[in-house]
């Protein structure tokens, strides 16, 4: 992927029938549990794989009436599965889909930030 493709990215065909995310999100996303190269090679495996969608988990809560999508990054959303995980300190994730080649174009335009968990 290259800085310079075109920001908004083409997002696959799948997403398009995603409801559009409420209000506009300007702020980078933030990846816990890893530097960049943790982060390319999650999103780039799924690429390789031939996926147009990743899974990741999101610890942000979630109400009764929360949407279904949520911005994963400015111009970038993200799904919710339905499915929770349980961690080890006993903190709910929930489940997201997010465009694979959209995230890791994310990256490059410097709307990540990699921090350790």
């Amino acid at each position: 992927m290259s800085p310079e493709a075109v920001w908004p990215p083409e997002l696959p065909e799948v997403v398009l029938d995603w409801p559009v995310p409420r209000g506009v999100k300007v702020r980078p996303v933030r990846w816990v549990g890893g530097d960049a190269a943790n982060y390319r090679a999650h999103f780039q495996a799924a690429v390789e794989a031939g996926m147009a969608l990743a899974v990741i988990c999101n610890d942000a809560p979630r109400g009764p009436g929360a949407r279904v999508t949520r911005w994963f990054c400015p111009g970038v959303p993200m799904h919710v599965t339905g499915e929770q995980v349980v961690g080890e300190d006993g903190r709910v994730w929930h489940v997201f889909l997010v465009p694979a080649a959209a995230a890791l174009l994310a990256l490059e335009r410097g709307l990540v930030t990699c921090l350790p968990e």
